[in-house]
Order: structure tokens, then sequence, then C-alpha cells
């Protein structure tokens, strides 16, 4: 759970804590898995035919709800984004290890946590998949000089789309959850046109329609007041006092050899400023937090 709210490492909950609340958090949400259709690799694979949009309708709605929710435990002080690790971007890595991820995803039918999600269902094809993609992480740790350099290039540090487009945040949210509404009805008209389904199912999707379309306008409504709350009221630019992944702007410089150190050394005087440890110049600059 610390991985997602760093509830610990604020000091809001104790580690036994931590460890005691994944458990009934990781049971709700496999069951969330398992009934928004991401422990069938079937579902997961025909979506990517428009056969069966209800899993990427799901993430898109996660996302939003992901988004509003930390907007608004932000603005009245339950969470402190101060505190929070972002992710600092990689431009072309990740660019093109989710062209990888989204390949292998459509070939296999799971992620490695909906994977593991369907292997408590009993599912053998997600136990075959687990199996491959723990090969291919030892493989690609085992091969990783070869694609280090690349694999760290083209580092951009917290990539904001705020910042990206010169708008406020407030803003980008309420944009991001339009195109999430909008990706949806897109997806689901996508659906029903290339594959019409018989009446029954027709008439149970106009049902389904009618109880989320009041969920949709509450989503845009909320997400067009916050609009108009500035960056600052939500995202807090500060340093955080702990990283998950390290990222110097430059790397520390080398120690000199032992063969070409001076003989005799001068003791630096008291008034001198001290030296920063290497540590700490390690984390100048860091941007991803």
């Amino acid at each position: 759970m610390d991985m997602i709210a760093p509830l610990v490492k604020t000091g809001v909950i104790s580690e036994a804590m931590n460890l005691w609340l994944a458990v009934p958090i990781g049971f709700i949400f496999g069951l969330g898995l398992y009934f928004a259709g991401f422990t069938d690799s079937r579902r997961i694979a025909r979506a990517f035919y428009l056969k069966d949009v209800g899993v990427p309708v799901v993430m898109f709605s996660a996302i939003v709800t992901g988004m509003i929710g930390l907007w608004l435990l932000s603005l009245i002080g339950v969470i402190d984004t101060s505190k929070m690790y972002f992710l600092p971007t990689f431009l072309m890595p990740m660019a093109i290890g989710g062209v990888l991820f989204g390949v292998g995803m459509a070939i296999g039918g799971f992620c490695p946590g909906t994977a593991a999600a369907s292997i408590a269902t009993g599912r053998v094809d997600a136990m075959i998949f687990v199996v491959g993609f723990l090969g291919g992480s030892i493989l690609f740790g085992d091969l990783f000089p070869v694609w280090g350099d690349f694999y760290n290039s083209d580092y951009r540090g917290v990539y904001r789309l705020d910042q990206l487009l010169g708008l406020n945040l407030g803003t980008v949210v309420l944009l991001l959850v339009a195109a999430s509404v909008g990706g949806s009805l897109l997806m689901r008209f996508g659906q029903h046109y290339f594959w019409p389904s018989p009446q029954t199912e027709g008439v149970a999707m106009r049902r389904a329609l009618r109880y989320e379309a009041p969920v949709v306008v509450l989503a845009l409504a909320v997400a067009t007041v916050m609009a108009f709350f500035p960056t600052a009221s939500f995202l807090k630019e500060a340093e955080a006092s702990w990283y998950i992944i390290q990222k110097a702007d430059t790397p520390a410089p080398a120690a000199t050899p032992a063969t070409e150190m001076p003989a005799t050394t001068e003791t630096a005087p008291a008034s001198a400023a001290p030296v920063e440890p290497a540590r700490k110049r390690a984390h100048k600059g860091e941007e991803g937090c």
C-alpha cells in the first residue's frame, strides 16, 4: 500500500498496520479486477478488436476517479502533494516500452497484475503468462548492460501536461475527464458499429448507460469546478524528503586514483564551507519529487 499512498513515510500509519491493510485492500482490488473482466484474457483481447470495450472503459473511469479524488483530498488538506513522489519521464524508452507492453498484452491477454489476479481464479493461461513474463524479466536483467544506456536516456524529469501546454492544472484535469468520457463513448460506438449485438444486449447496454450517465455528468461538473482552482492550491512545489528512484542531472565526479593522491594533504580551515556530501550532490537537481 505504501507504494501507492506513502502513509508510512508520512507517519500516518505504522509499518505493521501497512502490512495488515495490504491483505483486505488486495482482496478488494482483486474482486474489482474480477468483476470488471480484467482476469479474463479473452475479454482483454477482445478490447483490442473493439469487440468488448468494457475493460478500457473501466480503466478510463479509474483514471477519472483517481484524478478527481486526489485533487479533492489535496484541497481539503488530507493529502500533502509535496510529500508525494512523481515518476520522472524517460520519454523515448518509455514510449518504446509502452508499445512493447501493448503488443505483449494484446498477444497474451494479460498484464502482470491482471495475470496474478487471474491465477487466483485457477486459469491455466494466466499461469503460463506469469512464467513467461518472469522469464522475460530475468532475461532483461541479465542483458541490461546491452541496453542500459538507452534505458536511462532521454530524461525529462517530471513531465507534466499542464507545464507542456501552458495551462492551469485544473484545466488539464477537466480536459482529461472530457477526453476519458468522449473516448469511452467513442469506443462503445465502435463496438456497436463494427460488432452489432442482438436486440437483448442492446437493451441491457442502454439500461447500463442510463445508470452511468448521472455519474458521468457528476464527474464533468466536479472537474469543471476544479478548473477554476489554481495549480498552486493543489500541487505544492517542494522537495520530497524521500525518493524511490534517484536521478542526478550530472554524474558525480570520479574519485581520484590512489596513485595520483598527493603525498601530503592540508587541513581545511575551520572557516571554510563544509564539503557537500556526494550523496547530497547526487540529489541536487532532482526533478522527480
